[in-house]
């Protein structure tokens, strides 16, 4: 709405404007039946009832929105392609899931993408919930392979969490006040995911990488020595570089850079969505994975990311979501 919505005297210019504002709102926030969404969820075929899984089910026509229903003859209740999904009951089309998609691939925060869209906080956190949900498996499959590299990156608690040794000093170094992330590449994935607070162990190491590089794998990485163990319980082939005596050099000369680039990315997504509860932050990795990973054309991500909702049982109700 504009200050001048619903006034009877308006100038030409505030009619204009208001006018204006509200035909850019209907082409953002336009009616499921006219965006062609029901042609797209209707190309789908479904092979069981969303709620049973029972194959013997019958076509009990349309919707309001004209998307196909059906009727389950096990359990009588009715569904469609969306039912149980993070889709269900949605009034906001999937269009606009495209455009908040988009914005996240860019880096862009929560708040700005929102703000753009018009939508307001709470859809916006709504939003952010299902697709933490969606992704919450994401990096469990991904396995690293051939050339690896691997290191850690820090992010600090909440100041509520900080622990100081007096009443005025905080602990200093790598203390239980910084969130230690493991982070590993190869030519074409990423993966990363919280090892827990402070310097990391030998243990942490192997719980977070064990089962996420390839056996006989070549790890390049800095002169931690907690990542002995990977070497020694998957075989592989280890080359070290001392991360103090890289600094200054080129990027192009520096054996670490890729690692390295992948933590300043990684930093620089979470400082876009700064002040987020840091019980989310491993859902923040696993976005910041999938947004790495292939495929690369952002349109793509958000076409893998559809399906994914599309094909999952992942209800997640409003008043259950996440509002961090």
């Amino acid at each position: 709405m504009t200050p001048w919505t619903g006034l009877t005297n308006q100038t030409p210019l505030q009619k204009f404007l208001d006018s204006r504002n509200t035909a850019e709102y209907q082409v953002r926030h336009g009616e499921i039946a006219r965006m062609d969404e029901a042609e797209m969820l209707n190309s789908y075929d479904l092979t069981e009832c969303k709620h049973c899984g029972s194959t013997d089910f019958i076509s009990y026509g349309r919707n309001r929105y004209g998307v196909k229903r059906y009727r389950c003859k096990s359990c009588g209740k009715l569904f469609s392609i969306v039912t149980n999904t993070v889709f269900d009951n949605h009034k906001i089309p999937i269009s606009e899931w495209m455009e908040f998609m988009l914005g996240v691939f860019r880096f862009q925060s929560f708040q700005s993408i929102g703000r753009s869209l018009r939508i307001t906080d709470t859809t916006v956190k709504y939003w952010i919930s299902k697709l933490f949900l969606l992704l919450s498996d994401y990096q469990n499959d991904i396995v690293l392979r051939g050339d690896v590299q691997i290191d850690e990156t820090f992010y600090k608690v909440i100041k509520k969490d900080i622990r100081k040794r007096d009443e005025t000093h905080e602990y200093r170094g790598l203390s239980k006040n910084q969130i230690c992330i493991g982070i590993g590449c190869d030519a074409s994935h990423t993966l990363c995911i919280i090892e827990g607070y402070g310097k990391p162990s030998r243990k942490s190491t192997a719980e977070v990488f064990s089962n996420h590089i390839e056996h006989g794998s070549n790890l390049t990485h800095d002169e931690e020595k907690a990542h002995n163990i990977l070497v020694e319980m998957l075989g592989l082939s280890s080359r070290t570089f001392n991360a103090k005596a890289l600094k200054g050099i080129k990027d192009d000369d520096n054996p670490l850079d890729k690692i390295n680039e992948k933590c300043r990315l990684l930093k620089r997504f979470l400082y876009a969505h700064s002040g987020f509860d840091r019980s989310c932050l491993q859902d923040y990795l696993n976005l910041f994975s999938f947004i790495c990973n292939p495929p690369c054309d952002h349109f793509e991500k958000v076409e893998k990311l559809l399906l994914i909702a599309l094909k999952s049982p992942n209800l997640l109700k409003y008043r259950d979501a996440c509002w961090f």
